[in-house]
């Protein structure tokens, strides 16, 4: 069954969104890719947080760069990025998790990791719910939950 997990991320403090998101994106992926090899996700999607500048004299990250939202309040949206895994199995999984970890692999990725993130955390995902808008005039399909395992057997036809 297909596994996914979230990884939130948040960029260090005096980093920009976008010096985070370079180095994320040609440092850290590559090095990640070389080192993570056959056990490298099927998927590996990074979402980042749009923000926008704020005055030159904000004392903290998130009010200098404030997110850009949609609802609620901007000061509260800490994350920089969050990172969508996904694996064939929970084996997968597991052999991806374990390879940087193993000796010498893991100081590489964590002080790397260093150089751009303040914290993050992992999230295993479970089942999830979508809801289909009316997709054919004078008709509302019923919200559907799904699996994992039913969403990587329709993307794969």
């Amino acid at each position: 069954m297909v596994t996914r997990v979230l990884m939130l991320i948040y960029r260090r403090p005096d980093l920009t969104p976008e010096q985070f998101r370079k180095h994320y994106e040609e440092i850290h992926m590559p090095l990640t890719k070389d080192l993570t090899g056959d056990t490298f996700p099927l998927s590996h999607t990074r979402r980042y947080i749009p923000r926008s500048a704020s005055t030159p004299d904000s004392s903290t990250s998130t009010t200098e760069y404030p997110a850009i939202v949609l609802g609620g309040n901007s000061a509260d949206v800490e994350v920089d990025c969050v990172t969508e895994l996904i694996f064939r199995d929970k084996e997968h999984m597991q052999s991806y998790f374990v390879l940087p970890n193993a000796p010498g692999a893991a100081v590489k990725l964590e002080e790397e990791a260093d150089n751009f993130v303040a914290k993050y955390q992992t999230i295993l995902i479970e089942d999830c719910a979508e809801t289909i808008p009316e997709t054919i005039p004078g008709t509302k399909p019923e919200p559907k939950t799904w699996s994992i395992k039913d969403v990587w057997s329709r993307w794969r036809r």
